[in-house]
């Protein structure tokens, strides 16, 4: 094959009149879904919110800012502005607090013999700490919901055998005084390993000599983690916080899956839970969309707000010398031309402390065993549960089952429908997860490597849709489904999963196909190929990595959705897992068949679980060449 010389320009002029076709499928299709399906319900949404729109009928009428005037004397709102609040002051410090500590023990806790090591079996600390990430989170409401239970739930039964009394029947969400904090806890459960393999992945892209270099110059490994992994992480730690506060306003599924009605006194109701509540059960669709287009404008003054104090205070001080944090990464003399061997690095700098590195690493070792134990303790607890009857999780909550019977896995699958749930997901899911990566790659093949005038708008278009709150479009997303005659069906389903799914797709496609060599498709083109054949026979190949990488990630979001169906998907044949899980969850109270639940769960979590387990090298690895450009 001939071999093109090399080109200046980093993209590609549009295809000729004959390439019309190429150009209509690979951008037109896929931003035709998006445009349909997320921009226009997110335009609508503040038209809507300005009427008195009822939801049942195409009559409303205009009414300017009544709706908005109306928020500010709606008690259950400012409630759940109050606690929206809350939730973004709490809730990201901690998950970064945790998961940068817990990253930073796994990578410079270890034993140094001249320079920082990790953890030995570290890689066992970081698989584990993913699991929660992988559980839906209806899933994960609906398990710890039972762990918090006041008469049978593990937690109690643990602080009851430690000795604490008061805690016997303790209420944890039935209680105003904790039922904030005891959701909260359970967010914070599910989301630091996901952000604490993130931060791994950014502190093992810090050069080793500057840790080194903090070494000769006696810095302890409490002043190292401060001053130099802190601040050479600290974009990774703005763009954690800006996903954690979005999570924080918009905590709906773990809130609805913990607290169904709000909690005591409305203390833990947020404004997507108000919304749908508003819209679906009293009739008010354009009053609940004013409260979806508060929440987004609320979402985007948060991101803008922690954009700002990143921005002033990561500014340099006028008057000062550089600060001591930055001084190691640019001591480059000891550590290219060192005069003593590298083993003696410790040496100038020992001193006599109980903070010896076996020390630090023993201590390491204990507080992530300690978290391992805090996950592991309520997979376990339910796994057992599975294979108990109700009357034995009643009595004996902590013990292990006396056999293994299967007859919780069999009712659950069959009168619970959990295997009708489970085959219309994998329908779904497997058509959507197949529709978007195709789309998703052609769109963003398109944006990489074609120059057009509007290419940049289309681009930050698509990413626009990352940060919209979905509960801003439901009411209009609604309609347009019922409009094209797909609401309560696979298809509509399956359009709005790849349209939502489109965002992420495309922008981490997008920086892939950038970095492909564009010498092998331009020598194709010599050779006579078509643009279509370039894409499907080189390029696509070419980008597998990324590609495999994208459909993990697309695959746990999507078999994990809860919101989208529950709003779009109301008919009871078509009710995927996490509809049929919430609704088997809420049956009759106490008298819901608990063994048979919690084999339910084990069926939801276990397909993406052992995706997870097989594909986990390959997913991390996506986290540090793909979420931390």
């Amino acid at each position: 094959m001939a071999r093109a010389p090399a080109t200046t320009t980093r993209r590609w002029k549009l295809p000729s009149l004959e390439g019309s076709s190429f150009a209509l499928v690979f951008l037109g299709l896929p931003l035709a879904i998006y445009v349909i399906f997320v921009i226009s319900p997110f335009v609508q949404a503040f038209y809507y919110s300005m009427t008195d729109w009822s939801g049942f009928s195409k009559k409303m009428n205009f009414v300017g800012l009544a709706n908005y005037v109306t928020l500010l004397t709606d008690p259950v709102f400012t409630k759940a502005v109050y606690n929206s609040i809350v939730l973004v002051v709490v809730l990201p410090p901690l998950v970064i607090i945790l998961s940068v500590t817990l990253a930073t023990l796994v990578t410079i806790g270890g034993v140094t013999r001249g320079e920082i090591q990790g953890l030995k079996h570290s890689g066992i600390y970081r698989v584990i700490s993913f699991f929660p990430y992988t559980v839906p989170a209806i899933v994960i409401g609906i398990l710890w919901a039972q762990m918090y239970d006041p008469s049978s739930g593990l937690l109690n039964g643990i602080l009851t055998a430690l000795g604490f009394d008061f805690f016997k029947s303790f209420a944890w969400l039935g209680d105003e005084r904790t039922a904030m904090g005891a959701s909260i806890f359970v967010i914070a459960w599910s989301m630091v390993g996901f952000y604490m393999v993130l931060f791994i992945a950014a502190i093992k892209g810090i050069p080793a000599e500057v840790y080194e270099a903090a070494r000769v110059d006696g810095a302890g490994r409490f002043r190292t983690a401060i001053s130099i992994t802190v601040p050479m992480i600290r974009d990774n730690i703005r763009t954690a916080y800006v996903y954690l506060g979005i999570l924080a306003l918009d905590a709906f599924v773990y809130m609805q899956a913990l607290n169904p009605s709000g909690g005591p006194a409305n203390s833990t109701v947020v404004i997507s839970q108000h919304l749908l509540n508003t819209a679906f059960k009293k009739g008010k669709f354009g009053y609940a969309t004013s409260m979806g287009a508060t929440l987004a404008v609320i979402t985007l003054v948060f991101a803008a707000l922690v954009f700002f104090v990143f921005w002033w205070t990561g500014r340099p001080p006028k008057s000062k010398p550089a600060a001591i944090v930055a001084a190691p990464a640019f001591r480059s003399v000891p550590i290219a031309t060192p005069t003593k061997p590298v083993a003696q690095f410790e040496h100038p700098v020992a001193k006599r402390t109980i903070w010896t590195d076996k020390t630090v690493a023993t201590i390491s070792h204990i507080a992530l065993i300690a978290w391992v134990v805090i996950i592991c303790a309520p997979l376990l607890w339910v796994l057992m549960s599975s294979f108990k009857t109700t009357q034995q999780i009643f009595a004996s909550p902590f013990t292990l089952p006396t056999s293994f019977n299967f007859d919780n896995y069999v009712s659950a699958w069959t009168s619970a429908s959990i295997g009708t749930y489970f085959f219309n997901t994998v329908i779904v899911v497997g058509f959507a997860l197949a529709i978007v990566m195709l789309l998703g790659s052609m769109c963003a093949y398109y944006l990489a490597r074609y120059e057009f005038r509007g290419s940049k708008i289309i681009y930050y278009l698509m990413l626009a849709g990352l940060t919209f709150p979905i509960f801003l479009a439901v009411v209009p997303l609604f309609q347009t489904l019922r409009g094209f005659g797909l609401l309560n069906t696979f298809p509509g389903l399956i359009l709005t999963y790849v349209a939502f799914a489109l965002p992420f797709t495309v922008f981490f496609l997008y920086a892939f196909f950038r970095t492909l060599p564009q010498e092998i498709a331009e020598a194709a083109m010599i050779d006579g190929a078509g643009p279509w054949r370039i894409f499907f026979t080189i390029m696509l190949p070419m980008a597998k990595p990324g590609i495999a990488s994208v459909a993990i990630f697309n695959f746990l979001g999507l078999w994990n959705q809860f919101l989208l169906p529950i709003a779009l998907n109301t008919n009871t044949a078509n009710y995927v897992l996490s509809q049929g899980m919430a609704s088997f969850a809420s049956q009759a109270g106490y008298a819901v068949n608990f063994g048979a639940l919690f084999a339910a769960v084990v069926i939801t979590v276990l397909p993406v679980l052992v995706t997870y387990i097989i594909f986990q090298r390959q997913l991390q690895g996506s986290v540090q060449t793909g979420m931390l450009k």
